[in-house]
């Protein structure tokens, strides 16, 4: 079994940034593979034939994408096994502490909580319990997780638990502390506690569970009254760092209600957060708005990198482009700043390309921009017009019913010596890995879009419509999928890093 974390304990930004991505997606996948009745439906390793992905769903009741939302990432914290023929068994170690009825009326407990705990910015600033009747001390409980010891039947049982409960505790507890300004208020110097409670609109109570919980989380430290970050906590949320936190954290914030109700989802595929209801969609990229600017920072880096690979073997000098769902405009314009004389059209909704406008703007790329706003799903991309067609982390918002159609209308586009050029988290064969990819889908699941592919698979498809030339290359975070007709040269390993952006 590997569920267990490793020997080595991770440093605080390693933390932090799975604190801020996917802590709550840890805890929710637990609850709901409990909720369901998967982890009883499995048979034991050793102890009964592998079971499918679609026996299953059968046997629990659910959909079958949702449960394979599930299992692999059950795979790949080794708590699910699978075989060469996917089958499934449940590790025996799990097994075993699952059975113990304590630990298991525990996590029930525990399971309870998740609508509360959402609540905590109420408890910190009131010190109280919260109704319907007085019985959710939400504060309690918090000191209850992480400051108060409770044995376990065994290590793999306490790694279990700490998943199951702490995970999503840990994310909300800094969602909280961002939206109270806390945060920011330490990230100013050391404060006292007065200060903090006025600062902040917190009660005595309230403020000392938090910076207790946060202490014990290693980014405060209090001596006396007197409140401030660790050195290390200081060091890692300098700068721009604490922003970028708060708004990864806000994020995470807008999944909570449908993590909370996963079980919905995963058995009726009842989508709470539905982002193909375009008043949903609408309101959550515009929350998202800059968090978009951020990504186009932390990318250009990558993209740039993706541009020079491509020039390896095939020149730029007045390329025609087109950058197919944008977002922040970063794709395209490292492409431009590859090659001034690049010709780069950004296609997406009309409310994202404003943002990807001050973008390219910002870049000095304007000259060689066009942009046209459309719909991803049925627009008519024109024939043979494009020298490279990027697809940029586009493919995962596509239900896997819709990709065969977008690849014929994006090949059909693609000049007979063109280049597809896709940027996406990619799978390995197994589908049980990498785990902050199966992360990523698991929120594609959960919000109605898409599924997250291997290369193979996504070979198969592309080879349908005449691209039968593939290779998927790592880049930092995702990979790099090149595709083409037959005789077509690609690049074979990535260029360099380049040299910092202006």
């Amino acid at each position: 079994m590997t569920a267990s974390r490793s020997a080595t304990p991770p440093s605080l930004a390693q933390s932090l940034h799975f604190w801020a991505r996917n802590a709550s997606n840890e805890s929710a996948l637990l609850r709901t593979s409990l909720s369901v009745g998967l982890f009883d439906a499995l048979p034991v390793e050793g102890e009964g034939a592998p079971m499918t992905v679609q026996a299953l769903a059968a046997k629990v009741g659910a959909s079958v994408r949702g449960v394979r939302s599930l299992t692999e990432l059950l795979v790949c914290l080794g708590l699910v096994h699978q075989d060469d023929a996917r089958g499934l068994t449940l590790a025996r170690p799990v097994a075993a502490f699952l059975r113990d009825s304590a630990f298991r009326e525990r996590l029930q407990e525990a399971a309870q909580w998740w609508g509360p705990m959402g609540r905590l910015e109420e408890a910190v600033k009131t010190g109280e319990r919260l109704s319907p009747g007085g019985i959710w001390d939400v504060l309690g409980l918090y000191r209850q997780l992480f400051l108060e010891t409770v044995p376990a039947p065994s290590p793999e049982a306490e790694d279990f638990f700490d998943r199951f409960a702490r995970s999503a505790a840990r994310t909300w507890l800094l969602v909280t502390a961002g939206r109270l300004g806390l945060l920011e208020q330490l990230a100013t110097g050391p404060k006292d506690e007065a200060a903090l409670q006025a600062a902040t609109g917190a009660s005595e109570r309230g403020l000392r569970t938090v910076l207790e919980v946060l202490g014990h989380l290693g980014i405060t430290r209090t001596e006396g009254a007197t409140s401030s970050f660790t050195e290390e906590a200081r060091q890692v949320l300098d700068g721009k760092a604490l922003p970028y936190l708060l708004r990864s954290f806000s994020v995470s914030a807008q999944y909570w209600e449908a993590l909370e109700r996963l079980e919905e989802t995963v058995r009726h595929e009842r989508f709470i957060l539905d982002l193909k209801d375009p008043e949903v969609s609408q309101r959550f990229y515009a929350d998202n708005s800059n968090q978009i600017t951020a990504v186009f920072a932390s990318h250009f880096q990558l993209s740039r990198r993706a541009a020079a690979t491509i020039a390896q073997v095939r020149p730029l000098k007045g390329a025609s482009v087109l950058d197919i769902g944008t977002g922040s405009g970063v794709w395209g314009v490292a492409f431009a700043r590859t090659e001034p004389t690049a010709h780069i059209t950004y296609f997406d909704q009309e409310v994202v390309l404003e943002q990807a406008r001050r973008n390219v703007e910002q870049l000095k790329a304007l000259g060689q921009a066009r942009f046209w706003p459309g719909n991803l799903f049925t627009q008519d991309f024109g024939e043979a017009a494009y020298d490279f067609i990027i697809l940029p982390q586009v493919l995962n918002v596509l239900r896997p019913e819709s990709l065969p159609d977008m690849f014929r209308r994006v090949s059909r586009a693609l000049k007979p010596d063109g280049i597809l050029v896709i940027a996406e988290y990619v799978l390995n064969e197994r589908r049980d890995g990498p785990l902050d990819h199966l992360y990523f889908g698991f929120r594609r699941f959960l919000t109605n879009e898409g599924d997250l592919l291997s290369h193979s698979e996504y070979a198969a498809l592309l080879s349908d419509v005449g691209l039968t030339s593939t290779v998927c290359l790592p880049l930092p975070t995702q990979e790099l999928l090149l595709a083409a007709r037959p005789g077509v040269a690609l690049p074979s390993q990535l260029a360099p890093p380049p040299r910092a952006a202006a």
